[in-house]
């Protein structure tokens, strides 16, 4: 009966003209932390990725000269992992923004074996080596000499942005990493009041199209974090907080946007990819591991159940609760499996005629007013993030004419 149908399910899916991926997609890690702490260590213990792809060193321009930050890994967390483990070398846009001269190149090869030899002394074999650079669209030919210049004794990958993959010099380039990374989040930052999301769901797809008629194979990198980006006062990009916010900010004295992973999107597009992917897709690459305490990203249960391609329930509830003064509050509480956006309306109805006094809270307005009705509207999504299961927020209040109870009640409008 099984059998039976499996064969029918291949049959429509065939049908529909979407082909059936045959082999498992698996999951992997981002390790990004600079200082490994007890908690990170003990992410990496308890993770359960196929490979994790640990931040090893950052080659950056200081005073028109290259510095290299080089990170020290726990290496028995490492190895206790025991799983296959990648180097990630972090080389920032602005050491190749005048080309990759003879010198750089030398200083790049360096920084490659000293890596490797580092992780090897630590007792932590490397099955890859990844360069992590945004090089300029302008300047892929460039990037490509530089890769065919390290030669390494460790397969050498590398992280393509999906704007590259319109240029014919891309090819090229993709060519000489075995398997390189397509990062498809931070797609964007926003302008002032813009974009919620790290990433287009559509340009994603349509990336991952051009990667697949290119022909090279290639993992993806998705997002489980959050960031606030702050704006100058002539609506310039300030600051962008993606790891953690500094003590004592008061970001609401200012003008910013916060940019969140959506789980319930990404879950969804994770399980069709396990369903459809083309083979040319060898994995997929979580930015970042969770890890206890960490305030801008998800719960490792969260990761797992995203990975796995599992649906998630939504679950927001609006309620009208009276308070000590006399008012009544209107509350909203997350209630489902994932961190999610605050609804855009609520509707308040009661039988009866105006009320007395109202107002919105937390970026909430009062949009339309009526005998036994109000709504309420959220006013700029983009200023708030996505709201943590279990959380409730008070919306705004209301207080009627004094009288006989009277029954109220709250819903979300679609």
């Amino acid at each position: 009966m099984r059998r039976r149908l499996l064969l029918l399910t291949l049959l429509l899916l065939a049908a529909c003209g979407r082909e059936v991926r045959q082999t498992p997609l698996p999951a992997q890690a981002y390790v990004w932390q600079r200082a490994w702490t007890p908690e990170v260590s003990a992410a990496v213990r308890a993770s359960k990725f196929e490979a994790l792809h640990v931040l090893a060193a950052e080659f950056s321009f200081k005073n028109d000269k290259p510095e290299i930050t080089v990170i020290t890994p726990d290496w028995r967390a490492l190895g206790d992992a025991g799983r296959p483990i990648s180097a990630v070398l972090r080389v920032h846009a602005s050491v190749g923004k005048n080309g990759w001269n003879e010198a750089l190149i030398q200083e790049m090869r360096r920084l490659c074996t000293d890596t490797v030899s580092r992780f090897k002394a630590g007792g932590v074999n490397v099955a890859e080596l990844q360069l992590d650079y945004d090089c300029a669209e302008s300047r892929l030919a460039d990037y490509t000499r530089l890769l065919g210049a390290l030669h390494m004794d460790v397969p050498l990958c590398i992280t393509a942005l999906p704007a590259w993959l319109r240029h014919d010099s891309a090819k090229n380039l993709l060519r000489l990493s075995p398997g390189y990374i397509l990062q498809v989040h931070s797609l964007h930052l926003p302008k002032n009041g813009g974009l919620t999301g790290l990433m287009d769901m559509h340009e994603t797809q349509a990336a991952v199209a051009r990667a697949v008629e290119i022909g090279v194979p290639f993992r993806v990198a998705l997002p489980t974090y959050s960031c606030v980006v702050e704006f100058a006062d002539d609506g310039r990009v300030r600051e962008v907080h993606g790891e953690d916010m500094p003590a004592g900010i008061a970001l609401s004295a200012r003008s910013y946007a916060v940019l969140d992973s959506d789980a319930y999107a990404l879950s969804a597009l994770v399980a069709d990819w396990r369903a459809h992917a083309s083979p040319l897709m060898q994995a997929i690459i979580w930015y970042r591991l969770p890890v206890r305490g960490d305030r801008l990203n998800w719960s490792a249960g969260l990761l797992d159940k995203v990975a796995a391609g599992e649906t998630l329930k939504r679950g927001w509830v609006a309620a009208v609760r009276p308070d000590k003064e006399g008012h009544c509050e209107i509350i909203l509480q997350q209630k489902g499996e994932a961190p999610d956006d605050l609804p855009r309306e609520v509707l308040v109805s009661w039988q009866g005629g105006e009320a007395e006094g109202c107002d919105g809270l937390r970026g909430y307005k009062v949009t339309k007013q009526a005998a036994g009705s109000l709504t309420l509207r959220l006013e700029q999504p983009a200023r708030f993030g996505r709201v943590q299961r279990g959380q409730q927020i008070v919306a705004g209040w209301l207080r009627l004419p004094e009288g006989p109870e009277v029954k109220m009640a709250a819903r979300l409008i679609p």
